[in-house]
């Protein structure tokens, strides 16, 4: 009778764990799509870590939006670009909040990613309703690689200094950066700056390092991407297979940025 009893409760914990580990490896499920083209198909796969993006792409390609619309922006070793609907509307109307994820998901070639308004009328960096577009790219040098994580890693700086004097508690640090700038000493003003900077340092509120993994580097230099898009524009998927149907539409032939013929698409979601 005892060895029945814990049989049962092994039995329990390891039904349990299973429970567990299913339930894990479902939420890990990434949903698929298909481009279908005049020139080819894509197959790719939507990202779980950018939750709204992904739903909202899936909401628009069951309701048809994307049917027997084309890519009416091609810049062959950049991007091809579509979204606007088959009837001429260009957006569906509304925004969707920035979901950054660059240290996972930069750039690289075959990545759908949102477009969006420049930061001039869009400082939030909110993504386009319906406007997306798949990276094309081309072979990165390591050195720009380390250049542009400089870029990256100065503008999250830039943007941590701005928020954190703004924080209840750091009026002091606003209001001598905001008498330095009437006084037009832009010298003081870095200073400064780099004061408030190493006291976020020492209060661990600074943002993290931005660095690209090994893996990253080796397919930037490789088979290449767009990386001075990483932490503006949000990656929501990518493309698993027809890269080749990419190039394809990327060397078409344009006009401005136009294609001549129409690539024309019809997007389908696979939730299996």
């Amino acid at each position: 009778m005892k060895i029945k009893s814990i049989f049962n409760k092994t039995n329990l914990f390891l039904l349990a764990f299973s429970f567990i580990l299913n339930y894990a490896q479902a939420q890990e499920k990434r949903t698929k799509f298909i481009i279908r083209t005049n020139l080819g198909d894509m197959k790719g796969e939507l990202f779980n870590e950018t939750p709204m993006h992904k739903a909202n792409f899936i909401k628009l390609v069951k309701q048809g939006w994307y049917n027997n619309s084309d890519f009416h922006r091609v810049i062959n070793h950049f991007m091809v670009q579509g979204g606007q609907n088959a009837d001429g509307r260009e957006d569906a109307n509304y925004t969707v909040p920035a979901e950054f994820r660059p240290e996972k998901f930069p750039h690289l070639k075959g990545m759908l990613a949102a477009a969006r308004e420049g930061d001039n009328i869009n400082p939030t960096k909110a993504s386009s309703a319906a406007q997306f577009y798949i990276v094309q790219g081309k072979i990165i040098t390591l050195e720009q690689l380390a250049a542009f994580e400089l870029k990256i890693n100065s503008e999250r700086k830039r943007i941590a200094i701005e928020n954190y004097i703004l924080f209840p508690g750091n009026e002091k640090w606003l209001y001598k950066i905001d008498a330095l700038t009437k006084a037009g000493n832009s010298l003081a003003i870095a200073q400064t700056k780099e004061e408030v900077y190493k006291e976020m340092l020492a209060k661990g509120e600074a943002p993290p390092v931005f660095k690209y993994t090994e893996e990253q580097k080796k397919i930037y230099s490789s088979v290449g991407g767009t990386p001075h898009l990483d932490d503006s524009y949000t990656v929501y998927g990518r493309i698993t297979d027809g890269l080749d149907v990419l190039d394809k539409i990327a060397a078409t032939p344009v006009s401005g940025s136009k294609p001549i013929e129409k690539v024309v698409m019809k997007i389908e979601v696979i939730e299996k």
